[in-house]
């Protein structure tokens, strides 16, 4: 099966929005064994539309459009794909009457152009949107299945979730099974990854890697497709003999073979330890205590997070000796690890962790290069540090930052387990 994407929209060739419903669609495609051929953005201006909508038709069996159905003057999605079916729009009525019914339950007027969204190409499929106004709309051109979804990715989520991916799955039943697993890696660049796995693919037949990178992680992909007619648990063992030696050469730096991201997983080991965890931060101003209290429940493990940006916050309130920061500078072990056994103190924790360091762009009086980072993990136990030296601007300096505090928690308990 050929799929084809879509995505209309000024704001996306402008450089104002990125395309993530895109790229939302194509993980769950592959997932499904039904990778994406071919993908275009459009302005949204009707002869472009026109003419990607036949181009994608003439040689996909399905095509999934998002954008431009919302109620402006410039969202002519579906005007377009009347004109491209050589149809005319009509309104569909049970639309139309939702949308009335939506905007009337949020005291809004409904205006003349709010009904736009009813007007679909005759002939046409329409599916109800519980998640906005606009409805999903499928329509036959050619011998291609068209599916027009709204923009907002919350909406264009919901629909792909509940109608488009399960209509492609039944269509592609019969289909070779094709399975997908992600390896999640911190600390390990790109290149090791690829130097570790070297010879894999051979040691495993059917097996394809692949690699990319999502700062301040690195993921390696594995594929495996059945021959015709292998039922997929056999498909699945392949797999897993791929990704249990996959994890095997890349040691600890991999953290996740089934979607989990550093904050879930390493909530789940402290919560297997039934510990606790603070924070005292300086150059990352509550990132990783945010990243840390992303997942549900981080209320059983996540004690105290202390932004301490400034010298005399780091001496007064977390109470870092004045001695220290005077002959060692804010940015430095010594500071580092008093950080952390001093968040641990506060809060009465099993674990303390800190980072403070340069994320620029000026450096400091100490003449330390922007990117010097120091992180700490304190525990009953004592405590230590490690030096880093990110590179990049202040955003990567800092998002590292956040990820190596965490993931030295993570290392600390997966050692402790052995």
């Amino acid at each position: 099966m050929q799929i084809e994407l879509i995505a209309t929209g000024d704001e996306l060739l402008n450089g104002t929005i990125a395309d993530t419903n895109g790229a939302f669609l194509c993980e769950r495609l592959a997932a499904l064994g039904l990778p994406a051929r071919r993908g275009a953005t459009v302005r949204d201006r009707r002869e472009d539309i026109v003419l990607a909508l036949r181009t994608a038709a003439a040689r996909a069996d399905v095509v999934v459009v998002s954008g431009g159905l919302g109620p402006t003057s410039d969202d002519v999605t579906l005007e377009c794909a009347a004109e491209a079916a050589g149809v005319e729009l009509t309104t569909d009525e049970p639309t139309a009457a939702a949308i009335r019914a939506r905007l009337g339950r949020r005291g809004i007027a409904c205006t003349p152009n709010n009904l736009r969204q009813a007007r679909v190409p005759a002939g046409a499929k329409v599916y109800p949107n519980r998640f906005g106004t606009a409805p999903l709309v499928e329509l036959a051109l050619g011998s291609a299945r068209l599916y027009f979804l709204p923009g907002v990715p919350r909406e264009f989520r919901g629909l792909a979730e509940e109608i488009v991916l399960p209509a492609l799955g039944r269509l592609a039943a019969g289909a070779p099974v094709r399975r997908v697993r992600l390896l999640r890696c911190y600390g390990a660049a790109e290149s090791h990854l690829d130097h570790a796995l070297a010879g894999l693919e051979a040691a495993h037949p059917g097996i394809e890697l692949g690699y990319r990178t999502t700062l301040p992680e690195n993921h390696v992909r594995l594929v495996a497709v059945g021959a015709a007619g292998e039922p997929a648990s056999a498909v699945e063992a392949r797999l897993s003999a791929a990704v249990a030696e996959a994890r095997r050469r890349i040691g600890v730096a991999c953290f996740s073979d089934d979607g989990r991201g550093l904050p879930a997983l390493l909530g789940e080991l402290l919560v297997a330890r039934g510990a606790t965890v603070a924070l005292a931060e300086s150059l990352t101003g509550g990132l990783a205590c945010g990243l840390l209290t992303d997942p549900p429940g981080a209320s059983r493990y996540a004690r105290m997070s202390l932004v301490a940006y400034v010298d005399e916050v780091k001496r007064d309130v977390l109470g870092v000796p004045g001695e220290l920061l005077a002959r060692h500078g804010a940015v430095s072990e010594p500071v580092a690890r008093a950080m952390a056994e001093r968040a641990r103190a506060l809060a009465r924790a099993d674990f303390g962790l800190s980072c403070t360091g340069l994320a620029g762009p000026e450096g400091d009086a100490s003449g330390q290069p922007v990117g010097t980072v120091f992180t700490a993990l304190a525990a009953a136990s004592g405590s230590r540090a490690e030096r880093h030296a990110f590179g990049g601007d202040r955003d990567r300096v800092r998002a590292f930052s956040a990820h190596a505090t965490l993931d030295a928690l993570r290392r600390d308990l997966l050692e402790a387990a052995g």
